[in-house]
C-alpha cells in the first residue's frame, strides 16, 4: 500500500498505453478513499490498459475527485458518471457507451491490489481462444441428481480449464467479456435490475451460457496473490453468500433452459 501510495503521489507515468484493452470498474462509499490504490496497481502492471475507466454514481465526486483520483486523471484515468446500477456499474455503462463492440472488455473490482502481471496473464490466456470469455477465477456450478442448481455456498473454486457452462466467473480477479456478449447485454438493463440487482456475476453467467461463451479459467493465482484493501463496511458477498442472496437471484435470473445447459455439462473438479 505504501509503495502504491508513493507512486500515486509522485509518479508522472501514464496509466494507459496505446493499443491495450479497456479495463473498467466501479466504486462506492468508503471504498472511494482507497480505490486509487487499486487503480495504481493496475497501472503499474507489466501490461497497461488502453483505457482505464472508473464509473461512479456520485456526481459530486465525478466533478470533485479525491486527490488520489485527480492525480490519476492527470495521467489518463477516465472517471465517468453513471446511474446507480449496483455492481453492474462496472460493465453496463461501458456497454452503453460504445455503438458497436469489436474489442473485449476487462472488468475488475475496487477492493484489491492486483499482481504486477495480472493483466498480462489474463490477456495472454484470452488470446489462446478469443471466442470465449476468460477469468482468472471461477466457481464450479454444482447441480443435484435431478439437475437442479445446488446452493451457491457449496460451489468450489475451479482449478483451471477450458470454457464450460459450469464455470461462473467471479469478476473480482478479472473477467474478459467478448464483444458478442457486450452487444447482447446492451438492451437488458430492465432484466438484470429485476432478477439480479446485486449479483452481476450471476447475470453475466446467464448471458454467457445463452451465447455459449462461458469462461475458460486461467488458474494463475491463489487468494494469497491479491491484497484486499480495508473498507470497514459490509460487502455484497455478506448478503449474497452468507444471506443466501445468490440462491434467490439464481432462481430468479436463470431460466430452465440455462439450467439445463449447465446440468448437461460435465462436472468440473474443485481447486485443491
Amino acid at each position: 500500500m505504501l509503495r502504491l501510495a508513493c507512486r500515486n503521489r509522485w509518479s508522472p507515468a501514464p496509466v494507459t498505453a496505446p493499443g491495450g484493452a479497456t479495463v473498467s470498474l466501479t466504486s462506492y462509499g468508503r471504498r472511494l478513499r482507497l480505490v486509487h490504490l487499486t487503480l495504481e496497481s493496475i497501472a503499474a502492471g507489466t501490461v497497461r490498459p488502453g483505457r482505464l475507466v472508473l464509473w461512479l454514481d456520485d456526481l459530486d465526486l465525478v466533478s470533485h475527485p479525491t486527490p488520489g483520483l485527480r492525480r490519476l486523471i492527470a495521467r489518463g484515468l477516465e472517471v465517468n458518471p453513471t446511474a446507480d446500477l449496483k455492481p453492474h456499474k462496472k460493465y453496463y455503462p461501458y456497454v452503453q457507451s460504445i455503438d458497436h463492440h469489436v474489442a473485449p472488455l476487462v472488468t475488475a473490482d475496487d477492493d484489491l491490489m492486483y499482481p504486477v502481471d495480472w493483466l498480462e496473464t489474463l490477456l495472454a490466456a484470452h488470446a489462446t481462444d478469443p471466442s470465449t470469455n476468460t477469468a482468472h477465477r471461477a466457481r464450479a456450478v454444482r447441480t443435484d441428481a435431478e439437475g437442479r442448481i445446488a446452493p451457491y455456498a457449496g460451489w468450489g473454486a475451479v482449478r483451471r480449464g477450458a470454457s464450460s457452462p459450469r464455470h461462473l466467473a467471479t469478476g473480482n480477479w478479472g473477467h474478459v467479456i467478448v464483444p458478442a456478449m457486450l452487444e447482447a447485454l446492451r438492451e437488458r438493463e430492465a432484466e438484470f435490475l429485476a432478477v439480479a440487482p446485486t449479483a452481476d456475476d450471476l447475470w453475466l453467467h446467464r448471458v454467457a451460457v445463452e451465447l455459449g461463451v462461458a469462461p475458460k479459467v486461467t488458474g494463475t493465482y491463489t487468494a494469497d496473490d491479491f491484497l484486499h484493501l480495508p473498507d470497514g463496511g459490509a460487502s455484497l458477498s455478506d448478503a449474497n453468500i452468507d444471506g443466501a442472496g445468490n440462491d434467490r437471484q439464481i432462481r430468479a435470473a436463470w431460466p430452465t433452459g440455462v439450467v439445463a445447459v449447465i446440468a448437461a455439462a460435465p462436472p468440473v473438479p474443485d481447486r485443491v
